[in-house]
C-alpha cells in the first residue's frame, strides 16, 4: 500500500462514525453485518483507487 493509501486509510478510521464502532463490536449479528456492509462500502473505493497505483 503506498503512503497515500496509507494516509486515507488512516483517516477513513478515524471518522468511522460511533455507531460504526460500536456495532462491529457487537454481539447482535445483524447489527454486526450492518456495521459491516457500511465499512466494506467506505473502504472498496479506497481499495479500487489503489489498485491502479504502483
Amino acid at each position: 500500500m503506498s503512503d497515500s493509501n496509507d494516509v486515507k486509510l488512516r483517516d477513513l478510521v478515524r471518522r468511522l462514525p460511533d455507531w460504526m464502532r460500536k456495532d462491529l463490536a457487537s454481539s447482535d449479528a445483524p447489527r454486526r453485518e450492518r456495521a459491516e456492509d457500511a465499512l466494506h462500502a467506505m473502504l472498496l473505493p479506497l481499495l479500487e483507487a489503489g489498485a491502479g497505483a504502483p
